[in-house]
């Protein structure tokens, strides 16, 4: 490697970057503006007071303490009461509500016999969160009253309070909640998002950088000014994208995730030598898919059409082995599955390094992987150019 020819290619690529607004936009602006709108969307984390509405056909003290015991949680919130199911329903069809808690007749008669008396509950699941947290809150809450009633109504039959409340529960489950106590989902989507953020746009831009180089000949040019060494080439191109997005990955982890409330358990230094190695694999990737187009339009289109389909099948928002064998092999050689992996288990749980080395592993073959193809793609375009030229008469080559 020459690292003059490789600083006077860095400053090159820096300089085409700034004037080309397209390729400025992409790399400066999205990742900032996405940021933003992705912080502002999921600031919260979490939803609370989810609306729900209540049909109470007992209207008696239990069935009215039973209610307020719901309302009273922190996640859902009584906004309607209705007098039938029937208004009930229209409510819920016009997202009134999200869920219905139907108190049935009979409710406190019931429980003072120690009778079951089930809750009518209806959900509208097309906003599967909120519906979780009403299914589990009015569940707790259930579980909860019935215990209450077990309880007393033993004690009513002359067994002393503390047998009373063995008798009631005889088993207690404990729930520890671990890497997401509170269960939120911004805590589960957000390390994930703002990293695709930054995957994506650093593959736009660099797709519109190197479709022009082609577009305006500039590539054969650089291969000549490269000495025609892929090291040199290859080092040069992609240095300015690898110390721009090194600086986001840096500001990722030590300010975005703070301010998010985001955890890192890992070690610093293991996170950001492991993310280096993820730019390095992906800028390989990404410069062997653009060199196929010389249009600047349609390489950031491919790369922007793939980011949602390529996202869905790094098993973050379902099960990789799940999914189809061949999607599970295709996902294997996608840089973003082992990283988002190794951010799970390193940054998120603080696991111990015997438990992701295989991931870092993994990337390192990806590494390999892309080296290679990167390096027979520029083999095959430098013999291209050599032999377009040479089939160029001498006349016109000097002229």
């Amino acid at each position: 490697m020459n690292p003059r020819l490789i600083w006077k290619s860095v400053k090159k690529e820096a300089e085409l970057v700034v004037n080309d607004h397209s390729i400025l936009l992409v790399l400066l602006a999205a990742p900032l503006l996405y940021f933003i709108l992705m912080g502002s969307t999921y600031i919260k984390k979490d939803e609370e007071k989810v609306s729900i509405g209540v049909v109470d056909l007992d209207l008696t003290k239990s069935s009215k303490s039973f209610l307020n015991k719901i309302d009273a949680t922190q996640k859902v919130a009584i906004t309607h009461a209705y007098t039938d199911l029937s208004e009930a329903k229209d409510g819920l069809s016009k997202f009134e509500v999200q869920g219905i808690v139907s108190i049935p007749k009979d409710f406190e008669k019931k429980l003072k016999k120690n009778e079951s008396s089930p809750i009518g509950l209806i959900l509208n699941n097309t906003k599967f969160l909120s519906s979780n947290d009403i299914n589990k809150a009015v569940n707790l809450v259930a579980m909860e009253y019935a215990l209450d009633s077990r309880q007393k109504y033993f004690e009513s039959n002359g067994i002393n309070p503390s047998l009373a409340e063995l008798k009631a529960n005889p088993i207690v489950s404990q729930v520890n909640a671990v890497y997401n106590p509170t269960n939120n989902y911004g805590n589960f989507l957000l390390p994930v998002l703002l990293l695709l953020i930054l995957h994506q746009t650093l593959l736009i831009g660099l797709s519109e950088s190197v479709a022009s180089d082609r577009k305006k000949q500039v590539m054969q040019i650089a291969f000549k000014e490269s000495n025609q060494n892929f090291l040199n080439y290859i080092v040069g191109k992609l240095g300015f994208y690898l110390f721009l997005y090194a600086a986001y990955m840096l500001f990722t982890f030590s300010v975005a995730f703070p301010y998010f409330d985001l955890p890192i358990h890992g070690n610093f230094i293991t996170l950001l030598a492991v993310s280096s190695i993820f730019l390095t694999t992906t800028l390989l990737y990404g410069w062997f898919i653009s060199s196929f187009f010389s249009s600047q339009v349609i390489a950031m289109e491919i790369m922007a059409f793939t980011s949602y389909p390529v996202f869905l099948i790094t098993g973050v928002t379902w099960s990789l082995d799940q999914m189809p064998l061949l999607l599970q092999l295709v996902s294997k050689l996608i840089p973003l599955q082992p990283f988002f992996e190794f951010i799970k288990r390193h940054a998120i749980m603080g696991v111990d390094h015997h438990l992701y080395s295989d991931l870092i592993v993994h990337l390192l073959v990806l590494l390999l992987l892309g080296y290679v193809v990167a390096f027979l793609r520029f083999s095959y375009l430098q013999k291209k150019y050599m032999t377009s030229v040479k089939d160029i008469p001498n006349s016109i080559q000097e002229g």
